[in-house]
């Protein structure tokens, strides 16, 4: 019955809707004649005209304050979530500099009165190792490399 769901011009027919109204639609035929209606406006000006007058009913009170609200919330948490990303965005090049930099062997030799460093020489050898791995992939030599081992 998907065939029949639509007109010649791609829109909802006239028995779809009838049966969208009424509930008479199956699941799947539901789900399509939803997704339609949500990406095309004609089909659901067609689909709100389908009702009269006395068949709609007056929202609750208080119903439109509940859905401003909701909607705030909805927008408060989205500025939320992307303050987030750029936050962890900010903190992640931040790392990546400072482990592919000589960041930690600056860190790691500064001396405070407080805590003092007993051996360096792994911090250095991390550090070394780490600055000759980056201008390796700087230099794509490990590219390469892999390439001639195969």
């Amino acid at each position: 019955m998907k065939g029949t769901l639509f007109n010649k011009e791609g829109h909802l027919a006239e028995e779809t809707l009838k049966a969208l109204k009424f509930d008479i639609l199956i699941d799947e035929e539901l789900i399509c004649v939803l997704t339609h209606i949500s990406d095309c406006q004609k089909c659901a000006g067609s689909f709100a005209d389908s009702f009269e007058d006395d068949e709609l009913t007056d929202a609750p009170l208080g119903f439109e304050e509940k859905v401003q609200i909701k909607i705030k919330g909805t927008k408060q948490s989205n500025i939320q979530f992307s303050v987030y990303c750029v936050k962890v965005a900010v903190a992640a090049s931040i790392a990546l500099m400072m482990v592919f930099s000589n960041g930690l062997n600056s860190l790691a030799s500064t001396k405070t009165n407080y805590v003092k460093p007993l051996d360096l020489s792994i911090v250095n050898s991390v550090n070394a190792n780490l600055n000759t791995f980056s201008q390796k992939i700087i230099k794509l030599e490990v590219f390469n490399n892999d390439k001639e081992k195969k």
